[in-house]
């Protein structure tokens, strides 16, 4: 597989897999207990919080079992990965990572997840990769949830202290793209966690200028259980 080379055409099967029928709300809930994957990098995988099960993607689990929904999380996450790094097996797109066949949205799919959540907030723009290529790795990722009929939430970007206000903001644009784009399947907490020049901001910051801490964490998670898609599917 290869990306399209023209943008127009990324756009477009983007757009395709985003607004594919499946995509266009939450299914009924479904039957029986919940199996979430999460595919992302180091803020999924509970860098910044301290100790690390207070990280989002671990506190998630008691938070949404505590009333007997016996959802199972299955957290594939990698720190430094990129959405290069969760594309299918056999993607293949010269000089960027190869796909991680234990993390990936095919290793994922393998699970029979009711619910995917992909989450990658800033390591695509740290390694300069383009706006139009970070969107055509997510619609590679939908379109095969779509097919397979399996519900899934795209994280939006988090704020980062790059060194220029150039690189924040294209974060920022591209979080933007990503919600509209994506609409009811988004979760998005960009602007909360940052400041007027999309900075961490400081009382959500774990000092690296990259990861959160664990109020920073508490936000994603409480802003995950109250997602549409999660509410629908898990709760």
């Amino acid at each position: 597989m290869r990306t399209l080379k023209l943008p127009l055409l990324l756009l477009a099967t983007t757009c395709f897999s985003a607004c594919s029928k499946f995509s266009e709300g939450p299914n009924p809930k479904p039957q029986g207990p919940a199996l979430v994957v999460i595919l992302g990098s180091s803020t999924a995988a509970g860098d910044g919080a301290s100790p690390r099960d207070s990280a989002w993607a671990y506190r998630i689990q008691g938070i949404v079992n505590k009333n007997g929904t016996k959802a199972t999380f299955v957290n594939l996450a990698v720190a430094g990965y990129t959405t290069y790094q969760a594309m299918p097996n056999g993607y293949h797109v010269a000089n960027r990572p190869v796909p991680d066949t234990t993390a990936n949205i095919s290793k994922a799919l393998s699970l029979k997840p009711k619910l995917v959540i992909i989450s990658f907030p800033s390591n695509d723009i740290a390694d300069n990769y383009t706006g139009a290529e970070i969107m055509h790795n997510y619609s590679v990722m939908t379109h095969m949830l779509d097919s397979a009929r399996v519900q899934y939430i795209v994280f939006g970007d988090q704020p980062r202290n790059f060194p220029t206000y150039n690189q924040r903001l294209r974060e920022k644009t591209l979080n933007d793209t990503i919600k509209n784009i994506y609409a009811i399947h988004v979760n998005d907490f960009f602007l909360p966690l940052s400041t007027t020049t999309y900075l961490i901001n400081p009382i959500y910051s774990a000092g690296d200028g990259i990861h959160l801490n664990d109020s920073g964490h508490a936000l994603i998670m409480n802003a995950t259980l109250k997602q549409p898609i999660f509410m629908e599917t898990v709760h």
